[in-house]
C-alpha cells in the first residue's frame, strides 16, 4: 500500500492495534452477530421517521410504476399486497438513510423482514428481490477519509460473503469490491479490512474508494440456516472525526425522500419491469452478469415471473457452473419474499439435493408434490423470481451456469422429474421445515 504519508501510516497501525486489542474472540463469540447497540439504535431512528412522514406523493408513483411494470389489469391476488409492497419500499428508504454518516459510521443490518426485538415493532423494509439467505450490511464511506473495518468469522461461516463500495443504496452501482475468497482470516477467526483511497499494492484485505463511493455493503450469504452464522463487524475511522457533529434528522429525511425517488425507477421500472416483466410468463432469463442494480460483477442472475393455476407446477432445472453458492428463491408479483422463516419458498446450494448428473431440479407450486426441492408459491398463483449464482469469475465468457423450465400439471410432474429424484415423507417435510424455522429465529434473538 502506497502510504500518503509517516502520520497517516501511523494512524492506521494505531487504529488496527486499537481495534484488534479489544474485540477479542470471547467477545465476538457472545450473542447474536446482528443484535448490537448500533443496530438497536438505528432501527429505532427508523420507525421514529417512518411515524413522521408519510411520503404519500412518493409512494402514489411508486404504486403507479410497479403497476405499469406489471401490466393492467391486475389479479386481485396481485392488488391484495401492493400496498405491503409499497410501505416496506419506503421503510427500506428510510433505513438506507438512516446510517449515512460518513464520520460517524455504524453497521447496519437492513432489507429484511419485519422482526420484534429490543422491544421494538421493527417494520419489513424487504425490496426488489430480497434474498432470504442473505445478511445486508451497510457502512457509511466517505473516500476522504480512511476506516478499518474489523470482523470475526463464527465456525462455520456464511457460504458466501462480498464487500462492495457501492455509488449509490439504490442502484448499488459496484466501485470496487472484496470477494470472501480474498479475505484473509486469521487463524483465531478475527480479520480486518482497510478501505481507503490508496492502492493495495499487493496488501492483503485492502479495498481503495474513489469519490464515486458511498456505502460498503456487506452481503453475508447463510447456506445452512441453523449452523451458520454471519460475521461479527464493526468500524472504526482511522482519521479523527470527533470535531464533525452527527448528521441531523431533516438530513436524513431528505436523503430517506431522495432514496424513494429513485426507488421507483430503479425497482419499479427497472427491476421489475425491464428485468422481471419483459420476459415471457414462466420462463428464465438467460443468466447475465452486471454490476447494477444490486447485483455483483460476479454474480449470474435469471429473472422470470410465473402464473399458475393450482394444479400447475413450473418445473426449473438450473447448472451450478464454477459458482460457489447458488440461491433460488420465489416472491410476490412485486419481488418481496414472504414468510421466509416458516415457508420453504427458497432453496440455496446447501440446502437443496442435486441430481445425479449434478444439476438441480426445483419444483414451484402451490401445493406440496413430495419433492425434496419445493419451492412453496406461499399460496400465491402469480409471483416472480430472481434466481442468483455467486462466487463466479469476474469474465461472464468463463460461465457455464443455465436454467430452463416448463410448465406441467401436477398429475403429470413424474413424468418430468430426473430420474432418482427425492421424495420426501409428511414427516420429512416437516424435519425440513423445522431446521429453517429454527435457523431463521436465530436472526433476531437477543
Amino acid at each position: 500500500m502506497k502510504f500518503r504519508s509517516l502520520p497517516w501510516c501511523l494512524n492506521v497501525v494505531a487504529a488496527i492495534a486499537a481495534v484488534t486489542g479489544s474485540a477479542s474472540a470471547t467477545t465476538w463469540n457472545s450473542g447474536n452477530p446482528l443484535a448490537t447497540s448500533d443496530q438497536r439504535e438505528l432501527d429505532a431512528l427508523a420507525i421514529e421517521i417512518s411515524e413522521s412522514n408519510s411520503f404519500v406523493v412518493l409512494k402514489a408513483e411508486a404504486k403507479a410504476a410497479y403497476k405499469t411494470a406489471h401490466g393492467l389489469p391486475l389479479s386481485e391476488e396481485a392488488s391484495s399486497s401492493l400496498d405491503t409492497a409499497i410501505d416496506e419500499l419506503a421503510f427500506s428508504a428510510i433505513q438506507k438513510a438512516v446510517n449515512t454518516d460518513v464520520y460517524h459510521p455504524k453497521v447496519y443490518w437492513y432489507d429484511s423482514a419485519p422482526r420484534n426485538w429490543f422491544g421494538l415493532d421493527v417494520p419489513g423494509g424487504r425490496y426488489s428481490y430480497d434474498n432470504p439467505d442473505c445478511i445486508y450490511r451497510t457502512i457509511p464511506i466517505s473516500s476522504s477519509l480512511s476506516y478499518i473495518v474489523t470482523g470475526y468469522r463464527h465456525s462455520p461461516g456464511p457460504a458466501d460473503v462480498t464487500f462492495s463500495l457501492i455509488s449509490n443504496p439504490n442502484s448499488q452501482n459496484t466501485v470496487a469490491s472484496l470477494a470472501g475468497s480474498d479475505l484473509v482470516v486469521n487463524s483465531d477467526g478475527s480479520y480486518t479490512i482497510t478501505i481507503n483511497s490508496s492502492t493495495a499494492d499487493g496488501t492483503t484485505n485492502h479495498i481503495q474508494s474513489t469519490s464515486l463511493a458511498k456505502q460498503l455493503l456487506i452481503r453475508n450469504n447463510l447456506g445452512d440456516w441453523v449452523n451458520e452464522k454471519p460475521d461479527s463487524l464493526s468500524v472504526t475511522p482511522v482519521d479523527d472525526t470527533s470535531n464533525h457533529a452527527n448528521i441531523t434528522t431533516t438530513a436524513i429525511v431528505l436523503s430517506a425522500w431522495d432514496n424513494l425517488q429513485e426507488s421507483v425507477i430503479d425497482y419499479g421500472v427497472g427491476a421489475l419491469g425491464l428485468k422481471t416483466y419483459i420476459n415471457a410468463v414462466n420462463t428464465f432469463s438467460s443468466p447475465s452478469q452486471s454490476s447494477t442494480l444490486g447485483t455483483l460483477t460476479s454474480q449470474a442472475s435469471s429473472f422470470s415471473h410465473f402464473n399458475l393455476s393450482t394444479d400447475e407446477a413450473l418445473v426449473a432445472t438450473l447448472t451450478a457452473g464454477p459458482s460457489d453458492y447458488f440461491v433460488f428463491p420465489v416472491t410476490n408479483p412485486w419481488s418481496i419474499t414472504l414468510d421466509p422463516g416458516t415457508s420453504q419458498n427458497s432453496l440455496n446450494s446447501v440446502q437443496a439435493v442435486a441430481n445425479a448428473n449434478g444439476s438441480y431440479t426445483f419444483v414451484v407450486a402451490l401445493t406440496d408434490p413430495a419433492v425434496y426441492n419445493w419451492v412453496n408459491t406461499t399460496g400465491l398463483h402469480e409471483g416472480t423470481i430472481m434466481v442468483r449464482w455467486q462466487g463466479l469469475p469476474s469474465s461472464s465468457s468463463n460461465n457455464t451456469v443455465t436454467i430452463d423450465s416448463q410448465v406441467v400439471p401436477l398429475s403429470e410432474l413424474s413424468s418430468v422429474l430426473p430420474s432418482g429424484t427425492h421424495y420426501v415423507t409428511l414427516e420429512e417435510r416437516a424435519s425440513q421445515l423445522a431446521q429453517r424455522v429454527a435457523g431463521f429465529s436465530q436472526r433476531i434473538e437477543t
